[in-house]
């Protein structure tokens, strides 16, 4: 180019700036064409995009071992169910009776929650194993039956003074003393609204309490390692066991001569406040423990294992074999059928 250029002088120079100039630009145009095509076929932004974006989920301690720690806060969530089971087989049944229901309707109100379950719960936990999440597969359905049951212990000690809001009139009651019968002068009928709720309350309370530990022990086995999971299961069961003592031995204690029995209006609602309280710390320190793997991503993983799987079954092995005439090694082609491999 030097020699071209002392020949054409000035126009010779210039000629060989403008082609270099040319050439990088085309390169230029390639090198960009070829990301902004990489991008649109894989559906994702362009590098430097990419970097600008937050980094993708680490998901390595799915795949190391818990210490017990780790362990009871996975469990955590399975107490605070206990403490609102609790709280549901000791105040209910005097607190339905107290609003107007007799024994035998008492009755026909427990089994409305098993009834419920037993149509519902089999398909929350199909729809759980299917949920494609960002947040994961169990941590949805334990937030969402943890609000069910959060509704029940709401509304199981305050139905009463909700039907009193909405027009519910309570008289007392009279007892006739020769037959020794009780004289309702308090018919259902003049509380209507308090019935409702209380009744809604205790069948809420009952169904997601029972429903909520199954996604509580999946989510805990799904963020475990199979040399966790004895382990695991049996904290999740002493977390059981403790919660229901301690919301029995709360229940047992006489909240009315307290300061907080007081202000929250008699013992069953303090019972209650304290259960809730516990209750949502108990599931707020279970769901914030570890980051599910979402499902699309498992789905992901499983698609390039098998296409990898199918590649290799699929793939000829070249293997080396002596010719007999001269000795002389020849490469010998053999075709692999995917009925030969076992995965």
């Amino acid at each position: 180019m030097d020699k071209l250029s002392e020949y054409q002088g000035v126009a010779g120079r210039f000629h060989v700036i403008r082609d270099e100039f040319r050439e990088k630009v085309k390169t230029w145009k390639e090198e960009a064409s070829a990301i902004d095509i990489k991008s649109v076929l894989s559906h994702q932004p362009a590098p430097q995009q990419q970097k600008e974006e937050s980094k993708p989920e680490d998901y390595e301690h799915i795949f190391r071992k818990k210490n017990w720690g780790e362990l009871v806060r996975v469990s955590a969530a399975v107490m605070g169910i206990e403490f609102s089971y609790a709280a549901e087989t000791a105040f209910v049944s005097p607190t339905l009776l107290e609003i107007g229901i007799d024994h035998t309707r008492m009755t026909m109100v427990w089994a409305l929650s098993p009834l419920v379950g037993f149509f519902l719960t089999p398909v929350l936990g199909s729809l759980s194993d299917k949920c494609n999440l960002k947040f994961g597969r169990r941590r949805p359905f334990i937030l969402l039956l943890s609000v069910g049951i959060l509704l029940g212990l709401l509304l199981v000690p305050n139905g009463k003074d909700l039907g009193k809001q909405l027009g519910d009139i309570y008289r007392d009651r009279s007892f006739n003393a020769s037959s020794n019968n009780e004289t309702l002068t308090d018919p259902t009928a003049d509380h209507p609204w308090g019935v409702v709720f209380t009744i809604l309350g205790t069948v809420l309370l009952d169904f997601d309490a029972d429903a909520c530990q199954s996604p509580s022990r999946a989510y805990l086995l799904d963020v475990t390692v199979p040399e966790d999971h004895a382990r695991g299961l049996s904290t999740f069961t002493i977390m059981a066991g403790l919660g229901g003592f301690i919301g029995y031995a709360m229940g047992g204690f006489n909240w009315d001569i307290t300061i907080i029995g007081k202000l929250l209006g008699g013992h069953v609602k303090a019972a209650f406040t304290l259960i809730t309280v516990i209750f949502i710390l108990c599931v707020i320190f279970t769901i914030t423990s570890f980051a599910e793997i979402p499902l699309y991503v498992l789905n992901e993983r499983m698609n390039l294992d098998t296409s990898f799987t199918n590649e290799i079954k699929t793939e000829d092995i070249v293997t080396e074999v002596p010719n007999k005439e001269n000795g002389t090694p020849h490469q010998v082609t053999t075709p692999q059928s995917p009925e030969s491999f076992q995965v």
